[in-house]
């Protein structure tokens, strides 16, 4: 394909995209004068899904009735949630179904990795963290330090 630097190409480009047809899939917050936001917020909190509610309720409902025994009992049982999630993941990531597993929050998984593979020495003490990372990154790096 050449590559034009326009906006009549990517506008062309966008018409022709076989994925335009999800962004109606998901809620776009507006600007103060009414127009769509543009959003690359993808990383911590993307746009909303529109069917999130609808799962959502799913989920509080079989809370409500069920307590404690939705771990084993819910229409979709939480207590291997993560086995769900496994083979979508594996396609998200390129890897094999033993090589994943999702699990916790990222605050979590920070404090795991560092008590698994922080092991300071003389020579090698130092961690690198992102100025704009969220504070509990902070706080997890901080108290392993």
């Amino acid at each position: 394909m050449d590559f034009k630097n326009t906006k009549t190409f990517a506008r062309e480009l966008d018409f022709n995209d076989s994925l335009k047809d999800y962004r109606n899939k998901f809620y776009i917050p507006k600007q103060k004068n009414g127009l769509d936001t543009i959003y690359f917020a993808g990383n911590s909190l993307g746009l909303q899904p529109k069917s999130v509610k609808e799962y959502l309720e799913l989920e509080i409902d079989d809370w409500a009735s069920l307590g404690v025994d939705g771990h084993l009992n819910a229409k979709h049982p939480w207590l291997p949630y993560h086995e769900f999630l496994t083979v979508p993941t594996c396609n998200i990531v390129g890897a094999k179904p033993v090589e994943v597993v999702n699990m916790n929050s990222l605050t979590v998984n920070l404090h795991l990795m560092l008590v698994s593979f922080y092991n300071p020495s003389k020579n090698r003490f130092k961690i690198l963290i992102e100025s704009p990372a969220f504070p509990s990154d902070h706080y997890a790096v901080q108290s392993h330090i």
